[in-house]
């Protein structure tokens, strides 16, 4: 059974839309939505209609079913000022008021009928930094429609049959080996020609996984060894790869158009596409990372080198020093300041190719000498887009309590980027540091341990900081820092009590929040102790005091987003985590979980599923975000697919229930949690 409209044809078997030749992809959801509207041209359906049929009564607000209308009528061409297809009647509802002709003549095929055939899978998976950290949501989609619509036509054009699938990914059927690896080379090509011409916040890049074997056609939609294959392989790869499985790499000629080389892992990977695979040790999530210049004057401060004989306390300085200055910056909402641990991430980098990766216009580098109490200091600014050092300084100095080199270099920094400092910030700004040297050097030694990110360095961070604490009992230094080592201990599994060390980091949290001189990091986390404590209306307060002293800190929006998703605030919790994520292009895993629930929960489906595809990308064994990813799925009613996500994460965690899950879930709205649940059981996750 199909319908026949304008350009448009409306296949209910197949469950596609055509407009002309071209086959639109469209949401589970939209579909449904056209359809029923289309079978319902003879009345004015209401909201409540709607809602009934298309979401099946659960709660929907005004913006998400504005949203799907919107999208429905660019599907089949039509759009909110000529409403030439779909109407709206103010007060009343919506109704389909062009010509359809009905087409019996197809024979549906019975929904537990298979078939199977040798076939070549390829599949193409969208990855765009704009879904990430982009301040538009309009754009992001406008940017994905059109690099699918590509994608979609050029494997179209060379013979393949596309399958429907979700927005962020193409599937397509080819009955040639060859065929298949050609037309994802050529279909890559084209992708990388495309966004050569885009401005970095437009581009969108796939990642390719092509296999072969006999794929098979049921209920559910396409399935077999080919697809689940073809998925593994491009989770595997980094974006604009091509990855092979051996039985395709096994049927390509040797010619150098089908030139291979062995993968990292697992298959083969498609040379060609001036695309290389990254260097080891290279952070994955700067692979292919597109990032616009911030409008206010930008800068990472890289990691301090240790320089002269006494290396290891010449390093913990230059770590302490390289921190001050930090938390000075990041307090100055005139600049934009890349966080201190995707600089670390960047230790020994040139100065351009830094600047240009972390999407930053200016470069502080450093060097500390030390030698008993005295001290020389080396640092220069880049301005990495003119190539030239902007500023240069030596400073030789004893460490004593006079010693605030770090005020002096800040000082420097915003005359020399011309930085405006907003009201009150003069006062949180300037002489927030320790001047007892003991405990100073103790407090590097922390920092020094607390960036190595493991159970043993970040114990022996703890002690550190709490014997500052013990020296300078009325400075908020060693209070914040112990918390902040409590939480990691907490979070990652590394105490042996993680619920006893939680609460002991919300102890050391709040006694840190309370002094003058806090620097709101022991705010964030304060806020996050509150949410899992379930005192919502206090956590919502302190994450927003952490973000208002430290208005560039990656981690005080991340936190606030964190709060604002379980207090029932997803769409301002999206703002709040692609910040996060912009101001550490080295994202931790936990950032994009935020903004793929955020999105989730906001009903923004297709944005939701693409950021938690991320993910198992730059964390492959991780289980919240794949849980995220079925979640949003399910909504978008692509059960098979997250079915499938389900299956994966049960290999990674035998043990996964619905119990243990929602144990960890602070939502303050039972009813938002209750239908999460709902999403997970669909999926296959057990009770």
């Amino acid at each position: 059974m199909s319908y026949r409209f304008d350009n448009c044809v409306l296949d209910v078997d197949r469950r596609e839309l055509r407009r002309g030749t071209t086959l639109i992809s469209v949401e589970p959801q939209v579909f449904d939505l056209i359809l029923y509207l289309v079978e319902n041209r003879d009345r004015v359906v209401t909201k409540d209609d709607l809602i009934n049929a298309v979401w099946g009564g659960r709660i929907v607000s005004e913006s998400a079913l504005t949203t799907r209308i919107n999208a429905a009528r660019t599907a089949i061409g039509d759009s909110g000022k000529s409403q030439h297809l779909i109407r709206t009647l103010p007060r009343k509802g919506i109704r389909f008021v062009g010509e359809v002709s009905e087409d019996r003549s197809g024979q549906k095929q019975s929904e537990s009928a298979s078939s199977s055939q040798p076939s070549a899978v390829v599949r193409a998976e969208a990855y765009a930094s704009c879904v990430l950290m982009g301040e538009d949501e309009g754009a992001a989609r406008s940017a994905l429609y059109n690099s699918r619509e590509l994608v979609v036509s050029n494997l179209e054009g060379r013979g393949a049959r596309i399958i429907p699938t979700p927005a962020d990914t193409v599937i397509a059927v080819f009955t040639d080996v060859t065929a298949g690896v050609s037309a994802a080379g050529d279909t890559r090509d084209a992708l990388i020609e495309l966004n050569r011409n885009l401005p970095a916040d437009s581009r969108v890049h796939y990642r390719f996984g092509v296999a072969s074997g006999d794929l098979h056609e049921g209920a559910e939609g396409p399935g077999g060894q080919p697809v689940e294959r073809a998925a593994t392989l491009v989770l595997r790869g980094h974006p604009n790869a091509i990855r092979l499985s051996e039985s395709v790499h096994a049927a390509l000629p040797t010619d150098p158009p089908f030139a291979t080389m062995k993968a990292e892992l697992d298959g083969y990977e498609l040379a060609g596409g001036d695309v290389s695979a990254p260097p080891k040790g290279f952070p994955v999530q700067l692979q292919s990372l597109d990032l616009a210049l911030p409008k206010r004057p930008s800068i990472v401060l890289l990691p301090f080198k240790s320089l002269g004989d006494d290396q290891e306390a010449g390093a913990a300085l230059a770590e302490g020093l390289r921190i001050d200055i930090q938390n000075a910056l990041i307090k100055m909402s005139g600049v934009f300041l890349l966080g201190a641990g995707s600089a670390n991430a960047m230790r020994g980098w040139p100065a351009i190719d830094a600047g240009a990766r972390a999407g930053v216009r200016y470069v502080l580098e450093g060097g500390v000498q030390q030698s008993g109490d005295q001290v020389r200091v080396n640092v220069q600014l880049t301005d990495t887009i003119a190539g030239t050092v902007l500023w240069s300084e030596r400073y030789d100095r004893i460490l004593d309590r006079n010693f605030a080199l770090q005020d002096e270099i800040t000082a420097s920094i915003v005359t020399a980027l011309d930085v405006k400092l907003a009201s009150g910030e003069q006062a949180r700004i300037w002489h927030k540091c320790l001047t007892d040297p003991e405990a100073r050097e103790l407090f590097c030694r922390g920092l020094q341990a607390f960036f190595r990110m493991n159970a043993e360095s970040m114990a022996n961070a703890r002690a550190f900081f709490v014997r500052v604490v013990d020296l300078v009992p009325d400075s908020p230094y060693g209070a914040t820092w112990v918390a902040l080592c409590l939480w990691f201990e907490s979070t990652r599994g590394w105490a042996a009590d993680p619920v006893q060390a939680r609460e002991q980091a919300g102890i050391w949290a709040e006694r840190a929040a309370a002094m003058e001189d806090a620097d709101g990091q022991a705010h964030t986390v304060l806020g996050n102790v509150r949410l899992l404590q379930g005192r919502f209306d206090e956590a919502l307060v302190t994450a927003h005091e952490a973000l208002i002293i430290r208005p560039n800190c990656a981690n005080a929006n991340g936190f606030l987003a964190n709060v604002l998703l379980y207090c029932g605030e997803p769409q301002k919790a999206v703002s709040h985590a692609r910040r996060a994520i912009r101001y550490m292009p080295v994202y931790p895993p936990w950032f994009v979980e935020i903004l793929a629930a955020a999105y989730r929960d906001a009903e923004l489906l297709d944005l939701a599923i693409i950021a938690a595809r991320e993910v198992p990308r730059i964390a492959p064994s991780t289980i919240p975000g794949r849980l995220i990813l079925a979640s949003a799925l399910v909504r978008s009613g692509w059960l098979a697919d997250a079915r499938r996500v389900v299956r994966d994460a049960h290999v990674l965690d035998a043990n996964l229930t619905l119990g243990r899950w929602t144990a960890s879930q602070p939502y303050r709205n039972a009813d938002v949690l209750a239908g999460i649940i709902g999403d997970l059981r669909k999926s296959g996750v057990p009770e």
